[in-house]
């Protein structure tokens, strides 16, 4: 079980600033909400800016484990803000939000700490994206995830690059060429989802799943996500190095120490996270 600590914010990260995003830490997760109801949660700058700051603290702070996605009910992300893209069209300001989008996907990549998505609803375009840069995905029975761009003219980054990669080739096309939504139950059928919950349980499930996580050691997640997230596009022959580095560092690590003690003594770890 992780140790009682109270978790202090690193330097500089000051949510209290935020406008798009909530944030939240208990019991060493992170609680991230997207936060624009008024605009079904769609990513606009602002919040782009704020879950990029939200992803690197829940990286470079060594007392958060884990972290937990949400938006804010009743949907989880609309995808990008389209009236702000229309208001930015072939603008400088236009091309920032171009780079912001692959600078929030990027960094939840470079995210080595575990991520729960809880989807609550309508999970789209870019929004789809954001979950699927999650480890596991809580859907509720109102959610659904959607990539309408081929109805509106444009294209998408997150269905070609990600739903391909999570899903079978043919299923991720099927969907992304009809602009057909995917049922939690299609869902569930080939992993894009973990688990499906009546809406009423989503977060109880999604507290479930952190805790199971947080009984283990958070440096061991940290290096099982790491080495399967760096190790895509490599041969197995060269992500054998990669793999070895990373055991090797958690083996040198105070909770590597105090997980064999426990288990002589027969008794919970108490894991402090270095």
């Amino acid at each position: 079980m992780p140790a009682e600590v109270a978790v202090q914010p690193s330097e500089g990260f000051d949510p209290s600033s935020f406008d798009a995003v909530k944030w939240e830490l208990r019991e060493h997760t992170a609680y991230i909400t997207m936060s624009r109801p008024d605009a079904r949660n769609a990513l606009n700058i602002a919040m782009r800016n704020e879950l990029m700051a939200c992803f690197d603290e829940v990286q470079n702070n060594d007392q958060i484990w884990l972290a937990v996605l949400c938006g804010e009910d009743p949907i989880f992300c609309a995808g990008a803000d389209l009236k702000e893209k229309l208001n930015m069209a072939r603008s400088d300001g236009d091309k920032e939000r171009s780079r912001l989008s692959n600078e929030l996907y990027l960094t939840m990549r470079r995210c080595f700490k575990p991520i729960i998505a809880a989807i609550n609803g309508g999970c789209i375009a870019q929004g789809a994206g954001l979950a699927l840069l999650s480890d596991i995905r809580i859907i509720s029975e109102k959610g659904y995830f959607w990539w309408p761009q081929v109805m509106r003219g444009i294209s998408s980054m997150s269905g070609p690059l990600l739903l391909t990669e999570a899903t079978p080739p043919g299923f991720a096309l099927r969907y992304l060429l009809t602009a057909d939504k995917i049922t939690p139950e299609e869902a569930l059928r080939v992993d894009l989802c973990t688990e499906v919950v009546p809406h009423e349980e989503l977060m109880e499930a999604v507290e479930r799943w952190a805790d199971k996580m947080l009984k283990n050691a958070p440096l061991s997640l940290q290096a099982i996500k790491e080495v399967s997230v760096r190790r895509r596009g490599m041969t197995i022959d060269d992500a054998f190095p990669i793999g070895r580095d990373i055991s090797e560092r958690t083996m040198d690590s105070e909770d590597s120490i105090e997980g064999l003690k426990a288990f002589k003594e027969k008794r919970p770890p108490e894991w402090q996270g270095r």
